[in-house]
């Protein structure tokens, strides 16, 4: 039978102390998280600003696909590259390619918008290829900040690294 260690024994935790947590090994620390928040905000924010400054001086067309390249799906997404034929605003015919998650085949018609100064740079006007991807991130952003932010304020966690 051992002796019971003594009150002042530095084995032994006062009493008026919480019991000690350990850290998960896959805990993301405060920092970590707002600086990812962070840098999905920013990638979120320049993408929106990229496809608002091209519409601002975009044109609009309709657009005939010619042809349909298709990607095979290696992360869970068929990648569609229609080439598209449409007449710029001065009447001249232009043909270039376009990525879209959209099921696409030859023979429909798309709506397009393309740079008058460069009619090749034409984008497809389809919400889910221009909008989501930067609105994910920007939402992505804000709540992994939060999340780093509330975090940060509850304190260290009591366990020692």
């Amino acid at each position: 039978m051992s002796p019971d260690p003594r009150p002042d024994s530095p084995d032994t935790p006062p009493e008026d102390t919480p019991p000690k947590r350990f850290r998960s090994p896959f805990a993301i620390r405060p920092r970590t998280l707002v600086i990812v928040g962070l840098l999905a905000l920013a990638g979120g924010i320049f993408g929106l600003r990229d496809h608002i400054g091209f519409l601002i001086s975009a044109e609009q067309a309709e657009a005939h696909v010619v042809s349909v390249e298709t990607f095979d799906p290696t992360e869970g997404f068929t990648l569609y590259r229609p080439t598209i034929r449409y007449l710029t605003a001065n009447g001249g015919m232009t043909a270039t390619a376009a990525d879209t998650y959209r099921p696409t085949e030859a023979g429909e018609i798309l709506s397009v918008a393309y740079d008058p100064a460069n009619p090749a740079d034409a984008r497809l006007m389809d919400p889910r290829d221009r909008w989501i991807l930067p609105l994910w991130m920007v939402v992505f952003g804000a709540i992994t900040i939060v999340i780093g932010i509330r975090r940060a304020r509850r304190g260290p966690s009591l366990d020692s690294d």
